[in-house]
């Protein structure tokens, strides 16, 4: 919830109004550059990353340790507004323009290079796989189509899947993406 413009989290009773405004300078300085160079405003909502997975990627990339309500104030003040202030965990309307994942899988970066940014469900499906920490590293489609199984994804995920190994068969091979 957001009290006196400000978040406070009450978790199982247990409350955390830590702001990140009672930080270092250099703390929130790091956390107000990783903001300002990973996250932009959207119009959708960030689809399975809330204020807790994000505050995750910040500790990740920069070593900081923000509690959910200390990121939550970040946010805030950099202006991004909650979704449902009421949430334990807020989620956005923002584009996350860094990786949530590090692959090493070639499928994976090419998709990412050539897809990334497209309206197409084949684009939908390379944002998912971005922003699925579990996605194999290997560049198999045996194995992925056997992950995206046992995951349960849907058949027009499997579907975009397929099109894209396709296309990055192709231009393994030396053909067009």
């Amino acid at each position: 919830m957001i009290k006196e413009g400000r978040p406070f989290t009450d978790e199982n009773g247990t409350p955390d109004d830590a702001l990140i405004t009672e930080k270092p300078i250099e703390v929130t300085q790091t956390v107000g550059k990783w903001i300002k160079n990973n996250i932009e405003h959207a119009d959708n909502i960030l689809e399975d990353c809330t204020s807790y997975g994000l505050k995750h990627l910040l500790e990740h990339d920069t070593g900081v340790y923000l509690t959910n309500n200390e990121f939550k104030d970040a946010m805030l003040l950099a202006g991004f507004e909650p979704v449902d202030p009421d949430a334990l965990n807020w989620e956005y309307r923002i584009f996350l323009t860094r990786d949530r994942i590090w692959s090493v899988n070639p499928f994976f970066n090419w998709a990412k290079a050539y897809h990334g940014n497209d309206d197409t469900p084949e684009g939908d499906f390379v944002r998912d796989m971005a922003g699925d920490e579990d996605f194999p590293s290997f560049a198999s489609d045996k194995i992925i189509l056997e992950y995206l199984e046992i995951t349960g994804a849907c058949e027009a995920a499997k579907e975009s899947f397929r099109k894209l190994w396709r296309e990055y068969k192709a231009a393994k091979s030396g053909g067009q993406p």
